[in-house]
């Protein structure tokens, strides 16, 4: 299936794909004028001639232009196979035309056959290396096959070529958003901005970005610039609502959801966003009488049951998603997704045996194979039978090698059982395997820096931070591994703060940013920023340590004593640490033996 989302976004309002009509149409005026002025419109042509009638030699041009027409013909009665005969026969007579091997291309991704649509624009374009819908057709069709590298390259040549083509440069925008390369994105709204300070869709992306990495203010400002351009802007009040949602401001999200459906009364994605905002207000008689307004407006339709299940099911209400996925599994459409969600909500009931039965029911041609066998993997093994989960693993390793996925959870395996040696062979193995290897380097840096290899850790996540410079992860995890050494403290701190561009309401980034503070002796920045960390991770055992810790450098040693007491029954706490952190607290405090 093409996928053609710029980001996963709920309201599916925008697309990123080159538009194929518009492809098609440029293309079919451009070919008809061109092949009119090569004298092709002569084909039948006759002339009076004494008593008889001459007719015009056929050339292979007049030929081509002939089967072109043909294949429009038949496009139009609704025979794309005959349209492909009729292209490929002119192509024959005039195999240098990249504008009808254009065409030939964009009827194949309509077909849906990608490998000849790709083979086509691809000759197209050695034809003519400066068509620019030749580029989007190719773009498109990466993006399609998720291939995001091969579809920015396309986008990147574009540009290139015309550098104030804005479709291309906002196009480009989103695939580095897709690809995590967000000040890269960023950077090229920006200038897509600068070459339109008018242009709404660029600050609404620029919006989108913003939430994508939870920036969310910087989100709400350009979501309420668009709507001060364009007060109709539907997107961009979607967005703002699922901007405050994620600040907690329900009622106002609720509000902007509202308003939406004062222009569009009968969006039903707009209604789930109400619904599953009911749950988390508890209002549940509002949230039913959202879930039978979804019902009418779907007729009834099992997609509304199964996105309420959903939503059931995000909400920690497993049994009434068992409840509205449980008459799907008898419908073909949605039997593989229904059964795969039905386990997740067994899971989170803690009925681990029967997930693992329903995971297992999950058949090899479902999206969810790979993830149903990985679940049922885990549960076997929190269930004692480690042997069976790790056949499973094998297995799957024979049917998919490249999933990073399994070579995670087989480490995870022997983790669990401190096999430390097998743990990073169990990664190891994957690496060359894998398409997107960060995943993979990342966790052996958690491994080698839980076996206190502090030098190895650190080669590792440098990996990470070489295929995926922008990894706010890996930039914090990086970080905090210096700061805790207590070396490279300044360039420690410029890693965090870039991390924390990207995820500025992270807590564990802004405990390192003040566990940096700390080892630098800046205590006033430290207790500041490891206040702001506990707020937002109050159960988190390391960071109120960390506190501690600043507090008691400050002389505050009462905040210290209350912050190790409460550190002692959180998450994560080192105990042992913490008892000898509060003696020497209470010592402090009792002052000097008479």
């Amino acid at each position: 299936m093409l996928n053609c989302k710029i980001f996963a976004s709920r309201n599916g309002i925008f697309c990123t794909s080159t538009s194929l009509h518009r492809i098609f149409l440029g293309a079919l005026v451009v070919i008809s004028v061109s092949l009119a002025f090569m004298g092709c419109a002569s084909l039948g042509r006759v002339a009076p001639t004494g008593g008889g009638v001459e007719t015009t030699p056929e050339t292979p041009k007049s030929l081509a232009y002939y089967h072109f027409l043909r294949a429009q013909q038949l496009l139009v009665a609704d025979n794309p196979a005959g349209a492909i005969r009729e292209y490929e026969t002119a192509i024959t007579n005039d195999p240098e035309s990249p504008l009808l091997e254009m065409e030939l291309a964009a009827l194949f991704q309509r077909q849906g056959d990608v490998k000849q649509a790709l083979a086509h624009a691809e000759k197209s374009l050695r034809l003519d290396p400066k068509q620019q819908e030749a580029y989007f057709l190719l773009a498109s069709l990466h993006v399609g096959l998720n291939q995001l590298d091969e579809a920015t390259r396309e986008y990147e040549r574009i540009l290139t070529l015309d550098p104030e083509n804005r479709e291309a440069r906002l196009f480009l925008a989103t695939l580095y958003a897709q690809q995590r390369r967000y000040p890269k994105a960023i950077r090229t709204v920006r200038e897509l901005l600068r070459l339109d300070p008018q242009l709404v869709v660029g600050y609404y992306y620029l919006g989108r970005i913003y939430l994508e990495t939870n920036r969310l203010p910087d989100a709400k400002k350009e979501f309420l610039r668009v709507l001060t351009m364009d007060p109709k802007f539907v997107p961009a009040m979607f967005d703002l609502g699922v901007t405050l949602e994620r600040e907690h401001q329900y009622s106002r999200a609720l509000s902007m959801y509202r308003r939406i459906l004062r222009a569009q009364p009968r969006n039903s994605k707009v209604w789930t966003s109400i619904a599953r905002l009911y749950l988390i207000m508890n209002r549940y008689g509002d949230a039913q009488k959202a879930f039978q307004k979804i019902r009418e407006l779907e007729r009834n339709d099992p997609a509304a049951d199964f996105n309420i299940g959903l939503i059931c099911l995000e909400q920690k209400l497993p049994e009434d998603a068992i409840r509205l996925l449980r008459p799907l599994l008898s419908l073909p459409r949605y039997q593989e997704r229904a059964r795969y969600f039905i386990a997740m909500a067994l899971e989170g009931k803690g009925d681990l045996k029967a997930a693992a039965v329903e995971y297992q029911l999950v058949g090899r041609e479902s999206e969810y194979f790979i993830q149903a066998r990985l679940r049922m993997a885990y549960l076997t093994f929190q269930m004692g039978d480690k042997q069976r989960a790790r056949q499973i693993l094998n297995e799957l390793l024979t049917q998919a090698p490249k999933q990073e996925e399994i070579y995670l959870t087989n480490s995870y395996f022997y983790e669990e059982d401190n096999q430390w040696d097998l743990a990073i062979q169990a990664l190891t193995a994957g690496l060359e395997k894998v398409e997107r290897p960060q995943e993979i380097y990342f966790r052996l840096a958690v491994l080698y820096e839980k076996q206190n290899n502090r030098p190895e850790s650190i080669q590792q996540i440098k990996k990470v931070l070489e295929l995926d410079p922008n990894n706010a992860d890996a930039q914090n995890f990086l970080g905090y591994s210096y700061a805790e050494a207590g070396v490279n403290l300044d360039e420690a701190e410029k890693l965090i703060r870039e991390a924390l561009r990207a995820k500025p309401d992270s807590g564990h980034i802004l405990d390192s940013l003040g566990w940096v503070y700390y080892k630098k002796g800046q205590y006033d920045q430290a207790v500041a920023e490891l206040e702001r960390a506990h707020r937002l991770m109050p159960q988190d055992g390391t960071v109120a340590e960390h506190l501690g810790d600043a507090y008691f450098q400050m002389k505050r040693y009462r905040d210290a004593l209350r912050i190790y007491r409460r550190a002692l029954v959180l998450e994560n706490a080192n105990t042992s640490t913490l008892r000898k952190k509060i003696n020497q607290v209470e010592i402090f405090l009792k002052g000097p033996t008479p």
